[in-house]
């Protein structure tokens, strides 16, 4: 990580990028800032995705309920089942805090969000 303290401005910095004059492209942002997740999500996002293409309809719903959501969640849980992965377990560990649901349910508001921002802007 660079550390900015010494520059008086960013231009002057090694790393700046002027974004006004690049050729960045939105689709080009994404991607690159998708490559940063973690090989979990990565694992995770397909069964994410599949769930909105089928359930989401941004212009019926443009924020769907948390009932919809926990729905959603519950269907990329049923499809998303790493062999090493068990809820019982989970449940047992950490309460009713469920990281992995907490994850889950997490992607599926970016990935909606993500959807949306092309929409609603």
């Amino acid at each position: 990580m660079t550390d900015y303290k010494d520059c008086h401005d960013y231009k002057d910095c090694a790393d700046y990028y002027d974004h006004k004059h690049g050729h960045y492209t939105y689709d080009m942002i994404e991607a690159e800032m998708m490559s940063m997740f973690d090989p979990l999500c990565m694992e995770i996002m397909p069964h994410v995705r599949m769930v909105c293409d089928r359930y989401d309809d941004p212009w019926r719903y443009p924020c769907p309920t948390r009932e919809m959501l926990e729905r959603w969640a519950d269907e990329v849980m049923s499809c998303w089942s790493p062999s090493w992965y068990s809820a019982e377990v989970e449940t047992q560990q950490f309460g009713r805090r469920r990281p992995f649901r907490s994850l889950i349910f997490a992607l599926l508001i970016f990935e909606l969000l993500r959807r949306r921002r092309r929409i609603f802007r």
